[in-house]
């Protein structure tokens, strides 16, 4: 019962708030379109990192290749992803707000399935896929959920109990490990702060035979997985290109500062470096042992760390909904409720309540309703589909992946075919090339949403073509321009709150011009 609950839960989760499930006519996010833009490419033979380009890790986009031989034209098959993402996210939850329930040891945990705990499971769900942090669905924040409650649920069992995780959980918590490390290595913040915490905690209670049996067997998960993407890269020759791309353009010349529109100011940094202290205060008053406040402090507090010292995006703030099953941690401890509780009717008003109120105010979901959500990309394709021709050449030019490729079946006709975080003279010189050649039929466009580096890759569109198409549509702004907006964003309520703050949107334009 209790996984078919969790199961149909997440399916309903992510058919609702995910603009990947088929309620939804398409993704409007542009790294999503990036991401299942490389996945078709490579479907179609192109190497990656060699052909086609973006800085993000090869798992990701293995993913997202897996995903395109279901659906070329669609995120169907990243639906399915989620699903089973949200799935195992909510049941090692559920085993985290369960760990407290009941004061005997882990080892004879029951199956507290009832109550508060479907309750818990049930909240935690909504505040976490209703959330702005959510944003569109398909980023790898999303996929680092269920890792994050699973490595957090096998590090709490470790640390208040004293039980190790089987040789097996310990090869799983590997696995996950390096395919977080192959999409996006800043979020191993997480396990970098949690490793030291159990270090310090296996020493002091002589438990490191136990503490290296299980990074060992960790180990060899991660090398599972390692070792099968530099074989993928090195059987294709391409091992140098996957060490520019994912490691050296991220460490040295990823520009995401001009891309988040942070204010410049020295200050912002210390405002960050605030928000930081500001989330670590609950930690604190946790009504457990110093030393799983410690694993916690090192878990939590290095990601949070992470966002005050690096460049933030708005949904960054999602991988920290895992620890949010440790909030009734912060309630004065009770004794288990009685079998028969007149608040069982209560508790199911509020659920509804809760539920009714977060489809109401979620983006997605308002704007899906009101006929205005982003879809002026189906217009722009069928214009194309309906001239299709053999010198049909689409490029975003200066502008991000709207999602033209997907819904036209076409391929982009260079490596660096979208607006780059990379300010590199060779990019800018080759997309130039490329539209002044006259080989480029349409020239897809982005304007006016996000003002990043348009300014050093924008170029006036040649004489040569001409102005089929443009609409103005309004678009989410998931960017922070002020302070004051960076600390109310990261509220899950501001929602609950648009008719007081308006949500930060603006207007962008979609437009084509067709060669003449």
């Amino acid at each position: 019962m209790k996984h078919g609950f969790l199961f149909l839960f997440a399916a309903v989760l992510i058919t609702v708030f995910s603009t990947c499930s088929f309620l939804y006519p398409l993704n409007p996010w542009d790294d999503a379109n990036v991401y299942m833009t490389i996945g078709n490419a490579m479907l179609s033979g192109k190497e990656l990192y060699v052909d086609i380009f973006d800085h993000k890790g090869p798992v990701l986009f293995f993913l997202h290749e897996w995903a395109a031989m279901l659906s070329r034209s669609s995120f169907i098959g990243i639906y399915f992803v989620e699903i089973v993402c949200c799935y195992f996210y909510l049941l090692y939850s559920w085993k985290i707000l369960s760990m407290w329930r009941k004061k005997e040891s882990l080892a004879q945990e029951g199956e507290v399935w009832r109550g508060s705990g479907v309750f818990g499971v049930f909240l935690l769900g909504i505040l976490t896929y209703s959330s702005d942090f959510f944003a569109y669905g398909d980023s790898v924040e999303e996929f680092a959920l269920p890792l994050f409650a699973f490595s957090l649920y096998l590090m709490l069992r470790f640390v208040r109990d004293r039980q190790s995780p089987s040789r097996l959980q310990s090869i799983a918590m590997g696995i996950g490990v390096a395919l977080l490390f192959w999409m996006k290595f800043n979020l191993l913040f997480f396990y970098v702060g949690g490793g030291l915490a159990l270090l310090y905690i296996a020493w002091k209670h002589e438990q490191m035979k136990a503490l290296w049996t299980m990074v060992f067997w960790a180990l060899l998960g991660f090398a599972l997985v390692t070792a099968g993407v530099l074989a993928y890269f090195a059987i294709h020759g391409t091992l140098d290109a996957l060490w520019y791309a994912y490691f050296e353009v991220n460490i040295f010349h990823y520009h995401g500062v001009a891309t988040n529109g942070e204010p410049a100011f020295w200050w912002f940094k210390l405002v960050r470096l605030g928000i930081w202290a500001v989330l670590m205060i609950p930690v604190f008053f946790l009504r457990v042992s110093k030393e799983v406040k410690l694993l916690v402090f090192g878990t939590y507090g290095m990601l949070v760390l992470s966002f005050a010292t690096l460049t933030v995006q708005f949904y960054y703030f999602l991988t920290l909904f895992p620890f949010f099953a440790l909030v009734p941690l912060l309630l004065p401890q009770r004794g288990e409720k009685q079998k028969a509780s007149p608040r069982g009717g209560l508790v199911g008003v509020v659920a509804v309540l809760i539920t009714l109120l977060a489809i109401a105010t979620n983006w997605n979901v308002v704007t899906l309703v009101n006929g205005t959500f982003p879809t002026s990309v189906l217009e722009m394709a069928d214009i194309i589909n309906r001239n299709e021709s053999e010198d049909s050449e689409v490029l975003t030019f200066s502008s991000y992946d709207t999602g033209i490729y997907q819904h036209t079946r076409h391929l982009p006709p260079n490596k660096n075919y979208f607006l780059s975080s990379i300010l590199d003279p060779e990019i800018k010189a080759e997309q130039a090339a490329l539209v002044n050649s006259g080989k480029v039929k349409y020239l897809v466009r982005e304007i006016g949403a996000i003002n990043t580096c348009h300014e050093y890759y924008d170029a006036p569109v040649p004489a040569n073509y001409r102005l089929i198409y443009d609409n103005e549509e309004l678009f989410r702004y998931r960017f922070i321009w002020q302070p004051l907006s960076y600390l109310w964003n990261l509220t899950w309520p501001r929602p609950l709150l648009r008719h007081i703050m308006a949500p930060v949107t603006a207007q962008q334009r979609m437009q084509i011009y067709e060669r003449e």
